[in-house]
């Protein structure tokens, strides 16, 4: 009797872990497949037309919510951005408001923290969801389409074609392992960006809450 229970038992539990990694399997996304001349020209299109809709975004003061964790270590802050046409900046404050880094010029002045491995323009770049590199089509999934930029580092994006929208972005440098993934809607800005440092484990979640012209005085708190 025990060693009949025990054979119900084992076939459960080798069931569950067949289902488990079934499961596992089919939620992986399918790889991407090489590409005709026509998707990779519709392709090209939605990514032109993503890069004008960049392109026309004015001057802008952009308020995050920011999420930082590093291992076990996690808090939250506000980042503040200034992004005008010549000038770039960058403001992350801790939860009582205290100035933990600030970025401008390239540069990021902050107690105890890396330097961020993107220029201004790569930065502005990435907030805006974009990249500035003329792209090359590598593959298609579906609606979704694989677009290498070359260079000297190996970057890679994930762009949604009927949306003309980038949703992820990988750029792998000496210095940082980076991707960034995008969610939320684009009015015109993406409303979540995920930056990662794949090797550092570091992650930053920003989440837009509020937006004005750069020209503008600063609201009132």
């Amino acid at each position: 009797m025990r060693a009949s229970r025990r054979a119900r038992l084992l076939l459960l539990l080798l069931v569950s872990a067949l289902a488990a990694g079934t499961w596992s399997c089919s939620s992986r996304p399918a790889a991407f497949k090489p590409v005709g001349a026509e998707d990779a020209r519709l392709a090209l299109g939605a990514w032109e037309n993503a890069i004008a809709r960049a392109d026309s975004l004015p001057a802008v003061r952009l308020l995050y919510d920011a999420r930082l964790s590093e291992g076990l270590v996690k808090f939250p802050g506000t980042l503040a951005v200034i992004l005008q046409p010549d000038r770039l900046e960058a403001t992350l404050t801790g939860p009582f408001g205290s100035q933990l880094a600030h970025y401008a010029s390239g540069i990021l002045e902050g107690k105890g923290l890396r330097p961020i491995p993107l220029d201004a323009e790569e930065l502005r770049a990435v907030l805006a969801g974009v990249w500035r590199t003329p792209p090359e089509v590598a593959g298609a999934r579906g609606n979704q389409v694989l677009m290498r930029f070359p260079g000297g580092d190996r970057v890679e994006g994930v762009l949604d074609v009927a949306e003309a929208r980038l949703e992820s972005l990988h750029v792998n440098r000496p210095e940082a392992d980076l991707v960034a993934t995008y969610g939320g809607p684009r009015n015109p800005w993406p409303e979540r960006i995920t930056l990662e440092d794949r090797r550092s484990g570091r992650r930053v979640q920003l989440t837009l809450v509020a937006k004005e012209p750069a020209d503008s005085a600063p609201a009132s708190p």
